[in-house]
């Protein structure tokens, strides 16, 4: 049997079948805070979209929602997620609307200026280097493209216990807003706008090239 800090290292990769019912929690108890912070950018009929740390695939699900006409692409480094985000959106990868693929941000498998949006939920705490992961997401986005940062969790003076307990443990990113937005323009993201909702811990970045 796992310890309960086994379990919690299986968020930051999820692999097997301890890995696929992590995904699948996460698809239900990430809806709120996926919705509430992609309420902050509109999204043309048409565009072309990529879903970083795409997990369960909820989230590329309401993109696609958002996105009648357009083309939209999911990325992981856990080969388990990949799996059921497809399973998630079988229909829309079987039309050829939606691919998800294997692969990490800082090595983005897409030509440069491809996308008109660029999302990730509850995922950058993971990234290996920020600074690069960054200016990597900032090559592949068409210039005045968006890029959409979505958190339960960020630093600040009433942060939980255990929150603070989670990010030791699985040693993740953890900013201020501040810090983020100074991480962003240094990227070289033109405007950046931080929206928080202090009472639930939630952050929403946003970001255009």
């Amino acid at each position: 049997m796992k310890t309960p800090d086994e379990v919690l290292q299986n968020c930051k990769r999820p692999e097997g079948e301890i890995g696929e019912q992590t995904i699948r929690r996460m698809n239900e108890s990430h809806a709120e805070l996926t919705t509430w912070g992609f309420s902050h950018f509109d999204v043309e009929d048409s565009a072309a979209v990529l879903d970083i740390g795409c997990g369960g695939g909820k989230a590329l699900k309401q993109l696609s929602q958002r996105t009648r006409k357009g083309k939209l692409f999911g990325i992981d480094y856990s080969e388990t997620s990949v799996r059921v985000a497809k399973q998630e959106n079988e229909a829309d990868v079987a039309s050829g609307k939606m691919e998800v693929v294997h692969g990490s941000v800082s090595d983005l498998p897409f030509r440069d200026g491809m996308f008109d949006l660029v999302t990730t939920v509850e995922s950058y705490y993971f990234w290996p280097d920020l600074a690069h992961d960054f200016r990597e997401v900032r090559r592949v986005m068409k210039p005045g493209g968006i890029f959409a940062i979505v958190a339960e969790m960020y630093n600040h003076d009433s942060q939980s216990e255990e929150d603070k307990y989670i990010v030791k443990t699985l040693k993740m990113h953890n900013n201020t807003p501040e810090e983020l937005k100074t991480m962003l323009k240094e990227a070289g993201f033109m405007e950046v706008t931080v929206d928080t909702r202090k009472e639930k811990g939630w952050l929403c970045a946003i970001a255009t090239k």
